[in-house]
């Protein structure tokens, strides 16, 4: 069963009706792990808002320390547009390091800032999101190469390149070669939504 010792202050502020809920929700994310694992594809949890996205990664983190023991099942999702993508990006490989569990990442760039720097004026709180489209971009390199490298080093890492950026499409493959990492290997595959720069996903594609 899920160690939920993190989650205990949680929980114990929950009424029945909600720890039920949680449960049952548990219980959910269990058989679908379980259905992908037995039937060889990922499963890849979306990124929410900052101010929801700690307790998702960490049940995210344990389904990984279940279903990524031989390969990575469980993908996490990482917003590059925020501050801290980076810092979460490395401790999160760290452990998955110490613990022998292998690394499943989607990066994306992010998709709700407006809420985001709305929320942090309203309640009075450091705006969470980089201040300039350049930072984020660098942000985004910045983690996918960590994670470039991690599969070089220990082949125990994977990276879905979620990205309609040429720029990041075109880093990526020339980092790949640098590093020796080649595409039958299946560590590092990229992800557009249908019809959405098909001038980059059908190059890619050959």
């Amino acid at each position: 069963s899920f160690q939920t010792g993190q989650l205990e202050p949680l929980l114990s502020r929950f009424t029945e009706e909600e720890d039920l809920q949680m449960k049952r929700m548990l219980q959910r994310m269990d058989v679908l792990a379980k259905r992908a694992a037995e039937s060889g594809v990922r499963l890849m949890v979306d990124a929410e808002q900052s101010y929801f996205q700690p307790a998702i990664s960490r049940l995210t983190l344990e389904m990984q320390r279940r279903f990524n023991r031989d390969r990575a099942v469980i993908f996490n999702t990482y917003q590059c547009y925020l501050k801290e993508a980076y810092d979460n990006v490395t401790v999160d490989v760290e452990l998955s390091r110490r613990e022998g569990w292998h690394f499943g990442t989607k990066l994306v760039r992010g998709a709700y800032m407006e809420q985001e720097r709305n929320r942090a004026a309203q309640i009075g709180y450091e705006d969470p999101i980089n201040p300039t489209y350049e930072k984020t971009n660098e942000m985004y390199h910045r983690c996918l190469d960590y994670i470039l490298e991690e599969i070089k080093h220990s082949r125990k890492a994977s990276v879905m390149v979620a990205s309609h950026n040429e720029d990041s499409v075109k880093f990526t493959l020339r980092r790949m070669m640098e590093l020796g990492i080649h595409p039958s290997e299946k560590k590092v595959s990229f992800g557009q939504l249908l019809g959405m720069c098909d001038q980059i996903t059908f190059p890619l594609g050959e």
